[in-house]
């Protein structure tokens, strides 16, 4: 059992207790298999769902659906315009995602990979979570400068006005949905039984943050910084507990909770590894080197299998702001599923 320290702790202790960036000897994960994916090479997240072993990854206009276990394509669902974000509705088991060329939202069967309804959505969709609290759905637009709540039973749709383009969310699973504002480096709080925002917190040396994760069970939320640093926050109050060095280039966090490890996939072409001793202690660890491009991610917490897309670069671009990773471009038809498993003790 896991002992976390007192939450009354003072804020000077919190500073004092700054984490290590001590690493460990080597990487903690190796590159077990890779698959094809083919097509174009827009994509953006990726999803995983333990129960049928589906690995479903937003690609231009389609989900690529891939059965991991046996790392091989499963199938496609069509009929979109540029996805990012993917979701289930556990209460039916129906898959959620976004058409941001036509701002709209589709429901599809992961069984037959068919959407089966189409839903009115905000402009500039990207990243979506599910919210057990509220049993809604809840989806990032950055260009809105809003999120969209959206139940799934009733057919219901609220727009949360953010003040800042979002770009990613989490839940904490009692009815608080938090939102990296990628252009204000701050977090936005939206409590999911009312919509309404209810607190906006900054992130001190945090520009841009993207990839968004969460321990509930610490009270912790991660955030991932287009300026190579993740900062981890008390999902209470908004204090900023640690800021830890990580990649250039995130645009995806996860966490995972048998391990207690935090993610970022970054787009330079390494996985940051940090783990969590407690909720006042992080450590770097060594990062996994992986592949330019490779930006966005999920896991199988069950045995901590890791996947992660990328293409083969073939130009870089200048980087959008000083201290931010390149924009690279990508050769068609070389988009690749790759597949990370525990390294041997």
């Amino acid at each position: 059992m896991r002992h976390f320290w007192h939450a009354g702790v003072s804020a000077l202790f919190i500073l004092m207790a700054a984490p290590s960036t001590a690493q460990a000897a080597t990487p903690l994960y190796r590159l077990a298999d890779t698959v094809p994916l083919g097509g174009g090479v827009k994509w953006d997240y990726l999803h995983f769902q333990a129960a049928s072993n589906q690995l479903f990854i937003a690609h231009g206009d389609e989900l690529t659906v891939v059965d991991t276990a046996r790392d091989q394509i499963a199938g496609n669902v069509t009929g979109l315009d540029g996805t990012h974000g993917i979701t289930f509705d556990p209460a039916t088991g129906l898959g959620y995602t976004d058409s941001s060329g036509t701002k709209t939202l589709s429901m599809f069967n992961p069984v037959t990979m068919k959407v089966q309804k189409t839903l009115p959505s905000l402009e500039d969709t990207d990243g979506m979570v599910y919210d057990p609290a509220s049993h809604q759905i809840f989806v990032a637009a950055g260009d809105s400068e809003a999120a969209l709540a959206l139940n799934p039973a009733t057919g219901r749709e609220t727009k949360i006005a953010l003040g800042g383009q979002p770009e990613y969310l989490a839940a904490d699973g009692q009815g608080q949905i938090f939102l990296a504002l990628n252009d204000k480096n701050e977090m936005a709080v939206v409590n999911s039984g009312t919509d309404q925002v209810t607190a906006r917190w900054p992130l001190p040396g945090c520009d841009g943050p993207t990839g968004m994760a969460i321990d509930p069970q610490a009270q912790r939320v991660f955030t991932s910084c287009q300026n190579g640093k993740l900062a981890v926050l008390n999902t209470g109050n908004g204090q900023e507990v640690a800021l830890l060095p990580i990649g250039l280039g995130s645009d995806s966090a996860a966490f995972d909770a048998q391990r207690h490890l935090i993610f970022s996939a970054n787009s330079t072409g390494t996985l940051s590894i940090i783990k969590e001793t407690d909720p006042f202690h992080y450590t770097a660890l060594v990062p996994v080197k992986t592949r330019i491009g490779a930006r966005t991610m999920a896991i199988d917490e069950r045995d901590g299998d890791i996947f992660l897309v990328t293409a083969t670069a073939k130009a870089v671009k200048a980087p959008k702001r000083t201290g931010w990773a390149p924009h690279y471009e990508f050769t068609p038809g070389t988009l690749t599923l790759l597949v990370y498993h525990q390294a041997a003790s």
